[in-house]
């Protein structure tokens, strides 16, 4: 019995050639099907509105201060970028649910439930950072280019909302809180600055300046730390553990408490009445700055985004796309007709008698 011979790449050639006016006929069936069914399908256009990503906002000015006094503050690890916070408000149910309402979206994508028009808006949406260009783009596709240039739009307006309503929120109650604290830091302060007057007097007495300038460097550096401390439990009471804001605050003052923790001890008793003033003015004058900074943010009506480009209607559609559709179905047609031509040549010789 003769062994079988390997096919060829000539065998398999004349295979191909064989049957040629089978694979062209399915190839040239599947590339007009494809074409009809393009020409057919919905028109798809896209719409895209750009914006800035937000400026990083200083927490406070610890940062600077703890360079300032030559600590190291490059071990101190970065919290979530403000960015993120512009991308879950965008991504948000909340934005989905106002958006579907705001365009009456069930209707127009034929929905039972909110929950499949948020599925449908999620696959018709696409909220992406462009690190390029360091923009963060808001593209929508709809049916009506008009239609998705709106909805674009309303995203970049609703965004603007939504992050003022925060905003305007956690600086009223954080203006509220440092104001109580405010309060008190002035009561300490004042009793602090008459225990030190009063222990001059007696002891008839005058600080040198050199323990004066280490009781003040002790006093200033715990009233940093504080004043954090104030301005961390003012935050924990509207912002959860996972905030970026109340990540940063937290690694400040572990970096705070390590450094007070290591000031050699004050040894006189006129030392430590001046560091304790010291101490007082310090929370006292951040505390202010605080409280002023929060007044303001209260008060503010500005636009808290930074809009680059409104969407504006498309004039081009976006999909479908006919040439592209046409390309791949005749590349997997002429695939499927060789292999198809393949298979029926091997079944032929298959049922050939041996020779």
């Amino acid at each position: 019995m003769k062994e079988e011979k390997e096919p060829t790449l000539l065998d398999y050639w004349r295979t191909i050639w064989r049957y040629r006016f089978f694979i062209l006929l399915f190839f040239v069936i599947t590339v007009g099907v494809t074409f009809i069914f393009s020409l057919l399908s919905p028109k798809i256009y896209r719409a895209t509105a750009t914006i800035l990503p937000p400026q990083e906002k200083q927490v406070s000015g610890l940062s600077q201060m703890l360079g300032a006094a030559g600590i190291n503050i490059q071990g101190i690890s970065q919290p979530t970028s403000t960015t993120d916070v512009f991308m879950a408000f965008l991504k948000s149910r909340r934005m989905k649910d106002e958006v579907i309402n705001r365009f009456d979206l069930q209707k127009v994508y034929k929905t039972k439930t909110k929950e499949e028009a948020r599925k449908k808006l999620d696959r018709n949406s696409e909220v992406e950072i462009s690190r390029q260009e360091k923009v963060i783009k808001i593209n929508v596709m709809d049916t009506s280019p008009e239609r998705s240039a709106d909805i674009a739009n309303f995203y970049l307006e609703n965004l603007d909302r939504l992050n003022r309503e925060l905003n305007i929120t956690s600086a009223g109650q954080m203006c509220r809180f440092i104001e109580e604290r405010l309060k008190e830091t002035a009561a300490s302060l004042k009793t602090a600055e008459e225990k030190l007057e009063t222990y001059q007097v007696r002891k008839k007495v005058v600080s040198g300046q050199e323990k004066e300038t280490a009781a003040k460097t002790s006093g200033e550096l715990q009233g940093n730390l504080i004043a954090a401390r104030v301005r961390l439990e003012a935050l924990k009471k509207y912002a959860t553990k996972n905030n970026p804001e109340v990540i940063k605050l937290q690694n400040e003052v572990k970096e705070m408490e390590k450094v007070v923790s290591s000031l050699p001890p004050v040894g006189t008793e006129l030392g430590r009445l001046i560091r304790d003033v010291k101490v007082q003015e310090t929370i006292y004058s951040l505390l202010t700055s605080q409280y002023e900074q929060a007044r303001i943010e209260e008060a503010r009506d500005t636009p808290t985004v930074q809009i680059l480009d409104y969407a504006t209607p498309p004039e081009k559609k976006y999909k479908p796309k006919i040439k592209s559709n046409m390309a791949i179905s005749g590349v997997i047609a002429l695939i499927f007709g060789i292999f198809f031509s393949f298979l029926c040549n091997s079944v032929k010789d298959s049922r050939l008698p041996p020779k």
